[in-house]
């Protein structure tokens, strides 16, 4: 490693020249003629390790510490590194992204040069350059704030590698001393979505799985909530419901601890988004209705166990993936979403500042939007990621842009709000996020706010890029599945009214209907397909849990009576329903729909009243509803013949038979009472003679009684 402390000051008569240059309105960014090496193509590369202070006073030395990294197939012989720093300020946030973003050979005015030894094929080293304020000569009326900072590496062969940075500038501490404007403070929120992984039907156990792993100690769950809980810069989290109440009602100790841990209150400010994070631009391109919107993206009933938010997350934000655009807004409006987060669009118009907070008029009204600021938030996810680059490089350019906003503020009088939002998927290095934030917390001109509390701001208008009507990204689900999901899950709420419990029919189905709209979905099309095959296929088994059972033809003889309508329950619970029916003949009119309670796993039959006003064959159309009044099973037939009056006529015939045998018995009992061959008292008596001898009983002796 190479620590060289000589520094080597450009000669007064070239400073000279160069300040003179400046106060004419040259560039301070002097381009340098050599392109690269052909080494610098092979994979050779500088990078800032250390920068401090991070503000330096006319007074205080700039140390740079610069690695260089041969990852070419041959040596690196007679390298020189040299320290370019600009006099000018730089005062457009325009003007810090071309230079940070800069990959020509563009370097600022050369302040220092230090030698290196030759750098092997494979290895690495380090220079430091210590560069004296006081040399640049900025005068006592310099300005406050950033000026371009450059390293460029040369070898035999000329120019290998440039880096681009900024050196911050404060002559006075940001007082505003000697007639200087003091810069005005910048509310900084720093934000990342907490989103699950896209959940399979087929295999739910896979997305508990992924929870488990990202919530354990070092996992990117567990990360977002250690920044969420850094003192001085503490990082606002939009979290996904689906994910929180998935780890709360885990039987697994160390996910549910997370869980509450995330819920403890005062552990992060959070706010919340659709329950497994669903793509609203998809829904919106498939021009879902509202009423259905609000379906999809309600957590109620959704989440596993009946798990809720708590009350301090009742903050609703829609966070579109992508470029967003008016649809997309005025679904997350009909979707009852409060607010709508853009990372992509919206931004302030050349030389406009302007705050976070805004209002977007759509088709469907004013839409409350937080615009995320691309720069800054690109910057801090770089930097601060699992797999971050130069955190230095990335301070020093975040200090730079709020120093630009901080100025403009003043300027303007009006105070600005800014939002670095990072991306999907994001896990942060928490001790190089801690680093980054802590520089710029520690700056007058930055204080750290929570979302919650921009939220909270009235929104202010300003003049933006504007948004386009349409913007549809390739990876989106198709307007056919999507409606295709959405019909079916309108159809399972609808047929889950059947139920004491509607939550307990619909289970994980509803879950599973709304999984394959989830933004995470984008990146694996071919299993979202699949998910949305295997949801529908679901959703139709549900709904075929009731049944009419088939019957034969029936005769009605009277004017009026009950027609039995046999309907079987094949769901785990208990189902309500009414039967209607319809004839297709007004000579039968239907008088009653009854509500039956089917036991589950059982047949009942419900009586439906009918009157007959004619004679006639009819048809009749079975229809069994949910007490939401939707049908849940297919319409069913059966024939009935009526024949009004038959009952009458055989009741009279009946009642004619029964009159004839009760005067045919009459007659009978009347006939047999005059037969001769029946004989009277007065015959009798002239039948037995007088004088006959009457019968008396025998009478015994003495003697016979003693024998």
């Amino acid at each position: 490693m190479i620590d060289s402390r000589a520094a080597v000051v450009l000669p007064r008569a070239l400073a000279v020249v160069v300040a003179a240059l400046v106060l004419a309105g040259a560039m301070v960014a002097v381009p340098l003629a050599p392109a690269p090496s052909a080494a610098a193509g092979g994979g050779v590369t500088v990078e800032i390790v250390d920068m401090s202070p991070t503000v330096v006073g006319p007074d205080q030395t700039q140390d740079v510490t610069v690695r260089v990294t041969n990852d070419s197939e041959t040596a690196l012989t007679g390298l020189e590194a040299n320290l370019g720093v600009g006099w000018r300020e730089v005062s457009a946030r325009s003007t810090v992204a071309t230079w940070a973003d800069d990959d020509s050979t563009r370097t600022a005015a050369r302040q220092l040069s230090l030698p290196m030894d030759d750098l092997p094929a494979g290895e690495s080293a380090e220079v430091t350059f210590e560069l004296r304020v006081s040399t640049l000569q900025l005068g006592a009326d310099a300005e406050w704030g950033p000026r371009q900072l450059s390293v460029d590496v040369r070898d035999d062969a000329g120019l290998i590698d440039v880096l681009h940075s900024f050196m911050l500038y404060d002559p006075d501490g940001g007082t505003g001393r000697a007639g200087r404007t003091a810069p005005a403070p910048v509310d900084l929120t720093l934000v990342a979505p907490l989103t699950g992984p896209p959940l399979d039907p087929a295999a739910p156990e896979a997305y508990i799985s992924t929870i488990t792993e990202r919530t354990s100690p070092g996992g990117a769950y567990d990360a977002l909530l250690a920044a969420a809980g850094v003192d001085d810069a503490p990082l606002s989290l939009a979290v996904d419901p689906a994910v929180v109440a998935t780890a709360a009602t885990s039987s697994t100790e160390e996910l549910s601890a997370w869980a509450s841990r995330l819920q403890r209150p005062g552990a992060a400010d959070v706010v919340t988004l659709p329950p497994y994070d669903v793509d609203l631009a998809a829904l919106a391109h498939a021009d879902v209705q509202p009423s259905d919107l609000r379906t999809v993206t309600a957590p109620a009933g959704r989440l596993p166990s009946g798990w809720s938010t708590p009350d301090a997350w009742s903050t609703r934000v829609a966070w579109p993936e992508g470029t967003a655009d008016l649809d997309t807004l005025g679904a997350a409006r009909s979707a009852g979403m409060q607010h709508v987060l853009v990372a992509d669009g919206l931004e302030p118009t050349v030389g406009v500042t302007a705050s976070a907070t805004d209002t977007v008029p759509t088709a469907a009204g004013d839409v409350p939007v937080v615009v995320a600021d691309r720069a800054l938030g690109g910057a801090l996810a770089a930097s601060t990621a699992s797999t971050a680059g130069s955190a230095p490089a990335a301070t020093q350019r975040l200090l730079a842009d709020t120093a630009v906003l901080a100025m403009a503020a003043a300027d303007s009088g009006r105070p600005v709000s800014v939002v670095a939002a990072m991306p999907r998927g994001w896990s942060p290095d928490v001790e190089a996020y801690t680093a980054v934030t802590s520089a710029l917390v520690g700056r007058s001109w930055v204080d750290v706010v929570p979302l919650t509390e921009v939220l909270a701001e009235a929104p202010v208008r300003a003049s933006r890029t504007a948004l386009e009507k349409r913007v549809v990204d390739a990876a989106e689900l198709g307007p056919r599945a999507v409606r295709t999901l959405v019909d079916e899950l309108d159809g399972l709420v609808s047929f889950a009214s059947v139920a004491a419990d509607p939550a307990t029919l619909m289970a994980s189905v509803d879950r599973d209907l709304v999984a394959p709209l989830s933004i995470a979905y984008r990146g694996d099309q071919d299993a979202r397909d699949a998910a949305v095959q295997l949801a529908g296929i679901r959703a139709e088994q549900v709904q075929s849990g009731i049944r009419v059972i088939g019957r034969a033809d029936v005769l009605l003889i009277s004017d009026t009576g009950n027609l039995p309508v046999r309907v079987r329950n094949d769901l785990p619970v208990d189902a309500t329903v009414t039967v209607t029916l319809q004839p297709d003949d007004p000579r039968l009119i239907v008088e009653t729909s009854p509500t039956v309670v089917i036991p589950a796993g059982e047949s009942r039959d419900a009586q439906v009243r009918v009157r007959a006003i004619a004679s006639g064959d009819a048809n009749l159309e079975v229809n069994v509803l949910a007490p939401s009044g939707a049908a849940v099973t297919a319409p069913a037939e059966f024939a009935v013949q009526v024949r009004a009056g038959w009952e009458t006529v055989g009741t009279s015939v009946m009642a004619a038979g029964v009159g004839l045998l009760f005067l045919a018995g009459i007659w009978r009992t009347v006939r047999r009472g005059r037969s001769d061959r029946r004989t009277t008292a007065d015959v009798a008596e002239t039948v037995v003679p007088q004088d006959a001898p009457t019968h008396q009983p025998p009478t015994h002796s003495p003697e016979d009684t003693q024998a």
